[in-house]
């Protein structure tokens, strides 16, 4: 009888897992900010607990849920152009972010801290995936789920070394390296992409009970819930003012310059031959319109950025996407 009401409950999670995943995420995600916040202003909680605790994450969580999701990534033919699409786009607005936060007077903290958030984009559960599906069904979440698969090599083959090396510059006055600099727990998840990336192609089976026990999906939530607390430990409504003028600029290049640079990679692709179908095109468009990712949050508290101005800016941009610009894509597309 037991086996039976398991197999009842089994089957049922599996057909909903898309919901229940949607649903969990958005408890995870206002759970970790309302206790993080209110650890820090009622229980006094020190607001340097959020860069051990994000570190924690990296070296604990981010490099289990990576190697298993590289490894299983599985790219059909008429779909590579999503992950190609979304490295051009990252890359390319990282660049103008550059470009624009380097006219400002702002110390190369702050100024690091604001390329990341122009460039990248919270393309999860949180953001533009939960978007395409409850606009587009099923088929919108499994495109949004194939378009960030090299999206994530890039952020820890590329980006995590170049943070590395600006942590190294400013915390070694003399500028002499030292052989010991490159065992950096904090960078394992270098090394985990690569060694995913090499099970991918040579087509071994990752393990049947990853899949079988979610545990990759409650890795996510852990280190969801962990990263949300430590951004809610760096909250202050009072110190959110301070950044005003930083967020006009930022919503200017996550909801204006990122989509128009979204049509513009469609509109070259149309030119060099390649159609892309109305699924796809409709997925890039969304994606292009999220805000800035949790992972940006994470990299800044966990190399000595600027991880107060980090939060502020995730809040502030994941605000106006709820507010204003998922709303209007429900009446754009609906």
């Amino acid at each position: 009888m037991q086996a039976v009401l398991l197999n009842i409950l089994t089957t049922a999670f599996s057909q909903d897992i898309a919901k229940v995943r949607l649903l969990s995420m958005f408890v995870v995600l206002i759970g970790g900010l309302v206790f993080g916040y209110l650890a820090g202003r009622r229980l006094k909680a020190p607001e340097k607990w959020a860069k051990k605790i994000m570190t924690l994450c990296l070296v604990s969580f981010n490099w289990i849920i990576a190697l298993f999701v590289i490894w299983k990534m599985n790219l059909k033919t008429e779909l590579i152009w999503l992950p190609i699409i979304c490295v051009v786009l990252m890359l390319v607005i990282t660049t103008i972010s550059a470009l624009i936060f380097s006219l400002l007077q702002l110390d190369r903290r702050s100024r690091l801290t604001l390329v990341l958030a122009g460039g990248l984009s919270n393309l999860g559960y949180t953001g533009g995936a939960f978007v395409c599906y409850a606009l587009f069904g099923k088929a919108g979440l499994a495109m949004a789920n194939i378009y960030p698969l090299l999206w994530f090599s890039v952020v820890f083959l590329v980006f995590f070394p170049l943070l590395k090396l600006h942590e190294f510059k400013v915390n070694n006055i003399d500028g002499k390296f030292k052989f010991n600099d490159i065992f950096d727990n904090r960078l394992i998840i270098v090394p985990v992409v690569i060694i995913a990336a090499a099970l991918n192609l040579s087509g071994a089976k990752s393990p049947r009970f990853i899949a079988k026990l979610y545990l990759i999906d409650i890795l996510v939530y852990i280190a969801s819930s962990l990263a949300f607390f430590a951004i809610g430990l760096q909250v202050k409504l009072t110190r959110l003012k301070d950044y005003i003028n930083l967020y006009f600029i930022l919503s200017v290049i996550k909801f204006i310059l990122t989509p128009a640079a979204a049509i513009l990679v469609i509109w070259t692709l149309n030119l060099a031959g390649i159609d892309l179908s109305d699924m796809i095109r409709n997925v890039v468009i969304v994606l292009s319109l999220t805000p800035s990712a949790v992972l940006m949050v994470t990299m800044s508290s966990v190399f000595d950025l600027n991880g107060p101005l980090a939060s502020a800016l995730w809040v502030v941009t994941t605000a106006v996407f709820a507010a204003f610009v998922a709303p209007l894509l429900f009446l754009i597309y609906t």
